[in-house]
């Protein structure tokens, strides 16, 4: 009982600090997520099974929800090994859909690491991993090659690399044509980029904020689902969702949401 209500104090000094550094709306965005996870870690409890997680294999009742600052996402956190829909849904492309992605071999350019990516990198003996990220502090703990650089000025050679990851990068480079550019530049003739960005749902157009947004994990502009492809003139691309190759079933299971999902596998042109 002690126990309950010193994580009852401590939740609802979070709530008000929240309120007082970025508003109420920020608050009740904490407060909606927490009740909702509260609620969803005793049915996973229960041993009750609707959702799986294709990476590690944990299922339950369902995945936790992600608090984005002044909203919420649902349905979005594996329990166990912190993936997000973005990272189920790439490992079960390249796993399916992808083949020659595990037969390849060279270089790959891994912006902004996630260890569920670089899981999938690693699978691969054949490949060369360098990590890159704008802030020191991502890449201080990586093992392997690293280092820190802007995209709009990347220090590295043309036609360098023969695999590129980028996701969720684009919405914090402060020129995003020109970040996409240097990914056209250092990527070989041959190679593949997979690009993927957060889609602000219903929005109509892409908004740039002109500075860091602290309510949505310092984003610099919310990308609308409609007009994005456009920025990837550089490139040759195919977009990729879920319904391109899982079932009704499979993206229920999985949890993927059918359209805010997109994985754009980009080639030289």
């Amino acid at each position: 009982m002690r126990d309950y209500l010193r994580r009852l104090l401590n939740a609802a000094r979070h709530i008000l600090a929240r309120g007082r550094r970025q508003g109420y709306r920020s608050a009740f965005a904490y407060l909606k997520s927490r009740l909702a996870n509260v609620y969803i870690r005793r049915r996973n409890n229960r041993g009750a099974s609707r959702v799986e997680c294709p990476i590690c294999g944990w299922h339950g009742y369902d995945f936790l929800t992600l608090d984005c600052g002044t909203f919420t996402v649902p349905h979005v956190i594996c329990p166990q090994c912190q993936s997000h829909e973005r990272h189920r849904l790439l490992h079960l492309y390249l796993a399916r859909q992808d083949n020659d992605f595990f037969q390849r071999s060279g270089l790959v350019l891994h912006f902004a690491p996630e260890q569920h990516v670089r899981n999938l990198i690693d699978a691969n003996p054949k490949f060369r991993c360098f990590s890159t990220d704008y802030a020191r502090g991502p890449i201080q703990q990586l093992s392997g090659s690293a280092f820190q650089a802007d995209m709009q000025r990347l220090p590295l050679p043309d036609e360098a690399f023969h695999v590129i990851f980028c996701l969720h990068v684009l919405e914090h480079v402060p020129d995003d044509r020109v970040g996409i550019a240097e990914l056209h530049r250092v990527l070989k003739k041959d190679g593949v980029a997979y690009i993927m960005v957060p889609f602000m749902m219903g929005w109509k157009k892409t908004v740039e904020f002109g500075a860091p947004d602290p309510d949505i994990f310092d984003h610099v502009r919310g990308y609308a689902p409609g007009d994005f492809s456009k920025r990837l003139q550089p490139f040759n691309f195919e977009e990729v969702c879920a319904p391109t190759f899982l079932s009704q079933e499979e993206i229920r299971r999985y949890a993927i949401p059918p359209d805010s999902q997109v994985i754009y596998r980009c080639a030289r042109s």
